[in-house]
């Protein structure tokens, strides 16, 4: 880490949001921490959202104050809609911080949020991903997640294979380690981040976790993306059989296992493991549902059987779990 105080880049989609966007783009300007910019990138939104960012971006330029050599700016970005993931990937390509976090436009960081989470790095500098406990506000009832949303730290790729187990709005990123994982797979129109956590936990790096409240979540407005899908399961089966394709393919990691430690060979074989039971629930899970709606099955069949033969499945084949016409 370059300072105690580095640069750190904010990205914050947002898309037909313009009723919303106020909220989180003022928990940024509030933030106590020094040094930052933010990046809102209007997702080719077809309401007035880009109207507003560019009618309130002098004002939102006149609240913030720089000292020194910290500085804070904010930068508007206009693409056509591709999605969250694009967007977020346009983000990182702008973005010059030593650290990356998001921010969803329906949501809402606390003050301390961005100095909290670099002093929880700068303490632990072998921890180079991070999260925040954080707070629901579900039409107005402010809950904590309980049972098995509440949040972890560590190496929990077991729970994260089974459900979202990291929130955008409180992910911190070191830039540099990001860029060995991967940014965000853009045909994924949800479970972007499911599939991102897994990948970051596959590659065994922990992802960190601040024992405190330091975001509000929002929930229960019709435009949530996992409200907008039939059938979610078939995205999280996508990301799974991809990240399998592509430890497949990798035929120099495979040869090179036979030099890692009792460790790291003991870690490979149980993420393999963990990822097979993963993938193996997921298809029995849409196999059944599709039974029970009369629906065609004979493709995840198909899948199944490349699968147990330890055959990579071809990307177009894969691609259908995408097609929203099928489900």
């Amino acid at each position: 880490m370059n300072s105690k105080t580095p640069l750190i880049s904010i990205l914050l989609p947002t898309h037909n949001r313009q009723h919303l966007v106020e909220r989180a783009i003022q928990s940024v300007l509030g933030q106590t921490y020094p040094h930052w910019e933010l990046h809102i990138i209007d997702d080719g939104s077809t309401d007035n959202t880009w109207p507003f960012l560019l009618a309130n971006l002098p004002s939102w330029k006149r609240q913030i104050q720089s000292f020194g050599r910290y500085n804070k700016s904010i930068q508007i970005h206009q693409t056509e809609h591709r999605g969250v993931s694009h967007a977020r990937n346009f983000g990182i390509g702008k973005s010059e911080g030593e650290w990356i976090t998001l921010l969803d436009s329906d949501d809402e960081w606390y003050p301390e949020k961005l100095t909290k989470q670099i002093q929880f790095h700068n303490d632990h500098p072998e921890i180079l991903f991070s999260q925040t406990k954080e707070v629901w506000n579900k039409k107005g009832n402010l809950l904590e997640p309980k049972g098995k949303y509440q949040k972890l730290s560590g190496h929990f790729l077991k729970e994260s294979l089974e459900i979202c187990m990291v929130t955008c709005s409180s992910f911190m990123a070191h830039q540099k380690t990001w860029e060995l994982v991967g940014n965000f797979r853009e045909e994924m129109k949800t479970c972007e981040d499911y599939d991102l956590w897994n990948r970051i936990l596959l590659k065994q790096f922990p992802i960190g976790l601040l024992e405190e409240n330091l975001l509000v979540r929002y929930g229960g407005h019709e435009d949530q993306l996992s409200n907008q899908f039939q059938a979610i399961e078939r995205f999280r089966l996508y990301s799974l059989l991809s990240i399998r394709n592509e430890s497949i393919s990798s035929k120099e990691s495979i040869q090179e296992e036979k030099y890692l430690s009792d460790e790291d060979q003991s870690f490979q074989r149980n993420s393999r493991s963990l990822l097979r039971d993963a993938i193996l629930e997921r298809m029995d899970t849409l196999v059944q549902g599709r039974k029970k709606r009369g629906k065609e099955v004979q493709f995840l069949i198909h899948f199944q059987s490349l699968f147990l033969k330890d055959e990579p499945i071809p990307q177009k084949d894969l691609l259908t779990l995408l097609d929203d016409s099928l489900f």
